[in-house]
Parts: structure tokens; C-alpha cells; sequence
């Protein structure tokens, strides 16, 4: 059973909380106390949840005496079974697309759409097991598919980006009436490089683009700068856009936020450009919890109907 269609069972606190679980990216698991106090814990790492129903249940026993056990591990809601056992079917890959790890996807039928989840990159570090970040689950809690977009060596971004503009059109043609392309770093850069080549999608969550490291190592910034000019530039009206650039992000040469505002005005992108949200920076600010808190309703709210609503500008 998901974790969506199950919430009746609970008490109305439980229900609240069980909400608030629904708002935090994999892996996650939520733990119910025999006292009917609730805990959940949302695993900001690693390739299975066994870390945050570790945690969740480590919580929950430090502060209750009545006995705890797992309602739900990531979408999953358990009635009672072992986690390990109760694990969904694999959904078949998509290209190059692969399920997010341990999630009850419902095929291009059933599922509301596809979000896919492109994280970033560094040279010497797989990145592949990293989670996607908290702004994704406003949209799976909505009965969105979710895939994941991992590179675990980046040779030929222009590859890659051909490579998911196949995926989304091969969902596309199994039956996903939306695809929503998300991306962090270079998983953006690689999502903005798939929408220029004409990637069908029907939304870009665009978190910290970036693709030629950080400043302080770089000889000549104007070619970076050059490189992102060009890339906004080329962006075509289709998907809405949701652009987000953090102060203090050390891979962020400077000028980027006026450059896409000026090409997005020019081109007719419909967009909202997320310039230095208050109280977040630096390159991996949109990792923490409280990102996806504050921004995931109103970034929700504007890739699917085209809304601006607070705090989203």
C-alpha cells in the first residue's frame, strides 16, 4: 500500500506528522510509538533506507517506553510487515533513467507523472547513492513516479543531456502524461542542457547549475560565464522554470542571476528565477531539510499550474 493512501489510518496528530513525512525526500521512514506519539526521520544519504529506519527507531525508543515500531519506509506503508520484505517491485528503467531505490512507483498509467532526480557531481566520488532533494517529494506525495538520473563518471555532458532528452521521450511514449526535470549542480546544468536539445518536459526544478567547477580553480571565469549566457540564451518557451542561485556558491562566477532574467525576458521562458533566497547559501544549501520545507509547496505550485504564491517571488 503507498504511503499516500493510508494516512486515514492514523489519529489526527499522526495524520499531521504523517503529512510532514511526505514532505522530506527519500530515504525516510516514519515510526509510530505505542504511547501514539509519532517520530519520523528523513535519511539524507545512502544508496537503502536502512540508515533512516535505523535513526527513526533509535529516536523513537530514547523517548518513549510503550514500544515503537515502522508504519512506512519511503512511500511504502508497512501494516505491520518487515521493511525488507515489504519492498516494492522494481519498476522497469527508462533509458537510462533507474528507480529511485526502494519506492512504490505506479507505471506511466497510474502515476500522476514522472519526476526525475539528476543530483550533482565530483570528480572521484559516485555520487549515485546521494538522495534527491526535499523540493522532489512535494511532488511525489502528488502520485509522481520516481527516477533518477545517475552518472556516476561525466565524460561528454552533451551525451548525457541526449541521453535524458531519449528517457523523457521514451516516458513520454510509455504513457507519463507529465515529466518534471530536477536537478542539483551539475545535474541541473545537465537538465537545462537536455531542454535546450528539446527534451519534452513539462517543468525544470533548476537547483545550483553549474558545470566547470569551482571559481578559485579556474584560469579565465569569462569562459564559464560565456558557457551559461549561452546555455539560458538558447532556452526555448515550453517547460516552466524554476531557476534557483544561492548566495556564497563557490562555484558561481557571478552575473548568472541577471543573465537568465535577461534571456528568459527575451525568449518568453516562463520562469521564476529564485535569486538568493534569504537564510540559505552556499553551493549545497538546497540539501537541507528546510529548503524543500519553505520552497517545495509554491515551487510545486508553479510548475503545475503556473502560480506564484509566497515565498516564491
Amino acid at each position: 500500500m503507498a504511503a499516500g493512501s493510508a494516512s486515514a489510518q492514523l489519529s489526527a496528530d499522526a495524520q499531521k506528522a504523517f503529512t510532514n513525512y511526505q514532505h522530506l525526500a527519500p530515504h525516510r521512514a516514519f515510526v509510530l510509538s505505542g504511547d501514539g506519539k509519532t517520530y519520523d526521520w528523513a535519511g539524507a544519504s545512502g544508496a537503502d533506507p536502512s540508515g533512516a529506519v535505523a535513526n527513526a527507531l533509535k529516536r523513537c525508543e530514547e523517548h518513549s517506553k510503550s514500544g515503537c515500531s515502522l508504519y512506512a519506509v519511503n512511500n511504502v506503508v508497512l501494516n505491520g510487515r518487515d521493511w525488507k520484505a515489504a519492498a516494492p517491485p522494481v519498476a522497469p528503467a527508462i533509458g537510462r533513467l533507474r528507480p529511485e531505490f526502494y519506492w512504490d512507483n505506479k507505471g506511466p498509467h497510474a502515476a500522476a507523472g514522472l519526476i526525475v532526480w539528476s543530483h550533482g557531481y565530483l570528480p572521484g566520488h559516485d555520487s549515485t547513492a546521494s538522495a534527491p532533494q526535499g523540493e522532489v517529494a512535494w511532488f511525489t506525495e502528488q502520485g509522481y513516479d520516481l527516477y533518477r538520473f545517475d552518472r556516476e563518471w561525466i565524460h561528454d555532458i552533451q551525451a548525457d543531456a541526449a541521453d535524458l532528452v531519449a528517457a523523457v521521450r521514451q516516458a513520454k511514449a510509455m504513457g507519463y502524461r507529465r515529466v518534471i526535470l530536477a536537478g542539483q549542480s551539475n545535474g541541473a546544468w545537465t537538465t537545462l542542457e537536455a531542454i535546450r536539445l528539446g527534451a519534452p518536459a513539462d517543468g525544470v526544478i533548476s537547483v545550483s547549475a553549474a558545470h566547470h567547477g569551482q571559481v578559485k580553480d579556474m584560469r579565465d571565469v569569462s569562459i564559464a560565464r560565456a558557457d551559461w549566457q549561452k546555455l539560458v540564451r538558447d532556452l526555448k518557451p515550453g517547460p516552466r522554470v524554476f531557476l534557483v542561485i544561492f548566495k556564497d556558491d563557490a562555484f558561481d562566477v557571478g552575473g548568472r542571476t541577471g543573465d537568465v532574467i535577461d534571456a528568459f525576458a527575451k525568449s518568453g521562458v516562463e520562469s521564476i528565477v529564485e535569486a538568493y533566497p534569504p537564510g540559505f547559501s552556499g553551493h549545497d544549501a538546497a540539501n537541507a531539510r528546510g529548503f524543500g520545507e519553505k520552497y517545495g509547496a509554491c515551487i510545486r505550485a508553479f510548475i503545475e499550474t503556473g502560480a506564484r504564491q509566497p515565498p516564491c517571488i
